[in-house]
This record gives structure tokens, sequence and C-alpha cells, in this order.
């Protein structure tokens, strides 16, 4: 399928092939059955997807120049890839035709499906005026979430391109299809009716991530690590590193619905 992919990227796909498998069999799929169920899943996975966001910015400000005055980076095939993925991600069409970030198609697939919006919608707006940890603490959201974000901005604070470039594409596009492929199989039928959105988004994701962005992002890591041996290792252990926050972050939210 990436036919165009050097011998290191497929390394760092078999030195996480332990974590692929876990996140691919992870047993929160086959528990999403009911509609409180899928509440549950939701109301922790939205910051996750607002995180995602938060990643791929990240990249995009390292990679090209996104302050005034303008100056080149001089990144131009990354720069190009990251663009092309930001343009889907931040302003895609919705099911109704409308533009609109991926982010805020699933605010409204939560609020179509009765989920709860209220602690992102409050993280949102305490952002504004408080740090990331006091606007999460702010928010009441789930303790995992809180958990997967903070270690994702503790990486971000600090990482080089080539570091965010490899949590974005091994933590986050490659391995996301078949988890949300899992997660379509496991809904209920008869909740169609309130989860048209959330499909919707599901299968945009599914179709995007598998035929344009995860192969982009491999370009993208290829590009940013070239021949460097140290960078291959910086980015297969950040890869690895992303992989486990999201078991141990799907490990939480099973055990919420557990205990419903």
């Amino acid at each position: 399928m990436f036919w165009f992919l050097k011998n290191d990227v497929l390394k760092i796909l078999d030195s996480t092939q332990k974590e692929r498998e876990k996140l691919q069999n992870h047993n929160l799929y086959k528990s999403i059955k009911t509609i409180d169920q899928l509440h549950v899943f939701m109301e922790s996975h939205i910051f996750a997807v607002w995180d995602f966001m938060s990643i791929l910015k990240s990249l995009q400000a390292q990679l090209t120049c996104v302050t005034i005055p303008w100056v080149p980076t001089g990144k131009g095939t990354p720069a190009r890839l990251v663009n092309e993925i930001v343009k889907e991600e931040e302003s895609d069409i919705d099911r109704y035709g409308q533009h609109m970030s991926h982010f805020e198609m699933y605010c409204h697939a939560m609020h179509q499906a009765g989920a709860n919006t209220g602690p992102i919608n409050i993280f949102l707006s305490k952002l504004k005026d408080l740090s990331l940890d006091e606007a999460l603490n702010s928010s009441n959201a789930p303790k995992h979430s809180k958990v997967f974000v903070n270690k994702t901005f503790n990486i971000l604070d600090e990482a080089p391109d080539h570091v965010i470039a490899s949590i974005f594409t091994f933590g986050r596009e490659e391995v996301i299809p078949n988890m949300f492929k899992s997660i379509l199989r496991g809904l209920d039928k008869k909740h169609e009716g309130k989860l048209k959105s959330f499909i919707y988004y599901l299968d945009r994701h599914i179709g995007l991530d598998d035929d344009e962005h995860t192969p982009a992002a491999l370009k993208m890591v290829n590009q940013l690590c070239k021949n460097d041996e140290k960078k291959w290792l910086e980015a297969t252990d950040a890869a690895q590193s992303a992989m486990q926050a999201r078991i141990t972050f799907w490990d939480g939210i099973l055990s919420d619905i557990n205990c419903l």
C-alpha cells in the first residue's frame, strides 16, 4: 500500500506492532453497545479530538511560518504535506455541506446523540484565561482525558518537528482508521437516527486517513528524519510512547463504561 516507505519507517511500524495490536484488539470497541456507553466514550474522546488538532497545529507552526512578518522556512515538502492535512482537518465539509473542523463536527455529533458537551465547552472557554492544566481541572473533564492531554502537551512543549510528526503519524493518523472501523461495527443499529452525524464523522475520518492523511504523514516523517539515525530513534520512541498513551486512555474509558 505504502510503496514509497523507507526501511526506517517500516522499522517504526515493526517496532510499534505490539502497541498497534493492543489498540486494534482493545476490549473498548465491543463494549460500546448502548447509547449511554457511547456517551461515556464521546465525552472522554472529545478531548483527544481537540488534542489531535493541537498536535497538528503545533506541527504546522514548526514547518510553516504562521507569524507576521512572514519568512520562508525552507521546509517545502513537509510544509505542503501538513498544510494539505490542516485544510481538511480544520475546514472539511460536514454532512450538511457546511465547512467546519472535524472537532466541531464531533461536538455536533455529540449534541445529536445526546452526549454532554458541557465539560469540553467549559474547557475551551477557560483556556482564554487559564493554563491548560487549570482549564482541564475547571472543566470537570474525565481523569483519563486530563492525563492523555497533559502527556501530549508535556511532549509538545519542547519537541522537535520530527518527534511531533511521529506522534501525529503513528500515535494518531496511522492507527485511527482501524479503531474507528471497530467502533462502527459495534454500534447498535436502533440508535442510527441519533448517530447520523457521528457515523458521518467516523466514515469521513476513515476515508481521509486511509487514502490521504496517513500516506502524507508517513512521507512527512521520511522527509524530516531523512538519513539521521538519531532522529529515527527519537521518532520510534515517540511513536511507542504515543500509542501506549492511547492504550492507557482506552483502558480508562473502558473502566468508566464498566462502572455504568
